[in-house]
């Protein structure tokens, strides 16, 4: 075989091999020295108030958390009074029935509320929507947008929401209301 013919097919499986190399290094976990890469990875509980989304091959693990939890004050020396955020599901997850949810809220000092789910926010039922449109199950890949109120959380307070689907796995959240509060807060 020529030089030329034997430089052009080095140069055909060149393009190969870079992307091998480079999907292999997306897909495996480097190894801290003088250790070996596990087969399995590790699972965070979505009860462990974790901000990372569980993993989407786990049947069992249903609502998630997708980005922050946010206290709407309507006057900010009283404290928040409205609570929402965004959930959804992995791609693996079953659907889920919003209607037969609960949430259940509670601060530091105060008994637990269960909310169920409405067509208005209060402080005894919470609402799903998408956009300007009320959503009644939340399908894999999907995020819905959750509120409800609460009697005045002062700054400060830390607040737990645990929402119930009537079936896969609970979700607890636990956040802390800022110290200085705006019409807008992100709980942290």
């Amino acid at each position: 075989m020529s030089e030329s013919r034997l430089f052009i097919k080095a140069l055909s499986v060149l393009p190969v091999l870079v992307s091998l190399v480079i999907i292999a290094g997306c897909i495996t976990t480097p190894a801290a020295p003088g250790s070996s890469i596990s087969s399995s990875a590790p699972v965070s509980s979505p009860s462990s108030g974790s901000h990372l989304p569980a993993p989407a091959s786990d049947p069992a693990v249903s609502i998630q958390l997708e980005g922050n939890i946010y206290g709407i004050s309507s006057n900010p020396q009283v404290g928040i009074d409205t609570i929402t955020f965004t959930i959804g599901l992995p791609l693996k997850a079953p659907e889920v029935d919003l209607t037969r949810m609960e949430i259940v809220f509670s601060t530091h000092g105060t008994a637990s509320v269960i909310l169920t789910h409405g067509s208005r926010d209060s402080t005894t039922t919470f609402t799903t929507t998408r956009g300007n449109y009320a959503i009644t199950s939340l399908r894999p890949a999907e995020e819905v947008e959750v509120a409800f109120r609460v009697k005045g959380v002062p700054a400060g307070t830390t607040v737990n929401i645990e929402l119930r689907p009537s079936a896969g796995v609970p979700l607890s959240l636990s956040r802390i209301v800022p110290a200085m509060l705006y019409s807008t807060n992100i709980l942290g």
